[in-house]
């Protein structure tokens, strides 16, 4: 794939997905060119031609040296959006080439996603990225989630075997467990003491190249609740930042809060968003819309979410077949 295909790819997807949330509307004004190619690195001439295949598809207008914008998009019924549309048809003939008639499908996604309500059980040591986790744990892929804290390091000897044990207490009756790379090893191995299956979460590789390339060039200033999430973020992109590139400061300071360039973007987690309240003045975000998890994570999940639900919906079978024998 070359670079403009798959920049292109790239602003298809934030534009889309800021489009159908509502976050933009016809007519709305995009990055400019160099505005997009100052963010994400590469030669102005990729960033035109990204952009250029973006018009060639309907999705945006190029107006010259007024700047490019979102073009009027197609509305079905005044609802639907015509590329909605034809996602959809994309996976209707998925379901056809599969012999699935139109009114099958909906029962199996139902069937594949809906049997059972699930516990996920969220294993991690700070506010911040426990609470950005377990919301789109529920809101993105329906999950109840449940929070289990440890200590952000290792433990002394006696000390880290309760915690282990602690933790497989706590998720022993849930469905599935979710951490990051950080405590993998411990939830891995409690997971598998208790029977439950694990996933280690990985983060959205556009939020990792956007930190990476704003600590590269002139910093990123984090607003959280948990001094913890500080030091991890530190240790995160340690490879990109040099001495104070990644500046913290906490939702609780306000002093700290007044002290903020406003014309700084700055991270807000999203504790630190429901901390502050709607009324709080912030300057610009870094990060506004982007999901937190990467496909990757999103792939592993749905597909145990699947098999979780195809197993329950068996075990049902099962029951009401003994029980209609009886």
């Amino acid at each position: 794939m070359d670079q403009e295909t798959a920049l292109s790819d790239k602003l298809r997807d934030r534009i889309l997905s800021a489009l159908h949330l509502g976050l933009l509307q016809p007519g709305d004004r995009l990055p400019s060119i160099r505005a997009l190619w100052r963010e994400m690195g590469v030669d102005h001439r990729v960033v035109a031609q990204a952009y250029r295949i973006l018009e060639d598809e309907g999705l945006v207008e190029v107006r010259g040296r007024s700047g490019v914008y979102l073009a009027p998009q197609d509305q079905l019924g005044g609802e639907v959006l015509a590329e909605t549309a034809r996602w959809m048809a994309g996976v209707l003939v998925e379901g056809w080439k599969r012999r699935m008639t139109l009114a099958e499908i909906p029962e199996l996604i139902r069937r594949c996603t809906s049997t059972v309500p699930l516990r996920c059980a969220v294993v991690e040591s700070n506010v911040d990225q426990m609470t950005v986790y377990s919301a789109e744990l529920e809101e993105q892929f329906g999950l109840t989630a449940v929070p289990v804290y440890i200590s952000p390091v290792p433990l002394p000897r006696p000390d880290r075997s309760v915690e282990f044990h602690a933790v497989e207490e706590a998720i022993r009756s849930a469905d599935l467990v979710v951490t990051t790379s950080y405590h993998s090893r411990l939830v891995r191995k409690a997971a598998e003491n208790v029977n439950v299956p694990s996933v280690t979460l990985t983060v959205n590789a556009e939020v990792v190249e956007t930190v990476q390339r704003e600590i590269r060039t002139r910093g990123v200033t984090l607003v959280c609740v948990d001094p913890e999430f500080g030091n991890r973020l530190r240790a995160m992109y340690a490879d990109a930042s040099e001495g104070e590139q990644i500046r913290v400061v906490l939702a609780g300071d306000e002093e700290a809060r007044a002290a903020l360039d406003p014309s700084e973007p700055v991270i807000l987690t999203r504790a630190a968003r429901a901390h502050l309240g709607a009324g709080v003045q912030l300057p610009p975000l870094l990060l506004p819309h982007s999901p937190t998890f990467s496909a990757h994570t999103a792939r592993e999940l749905l597909q145990l979410i699947i098999r979780l639900n195809l197993a329950a919906a068996e075990r049902q079978d099962a029951t009401q077949l003994l029980a209609g024998t009886e």
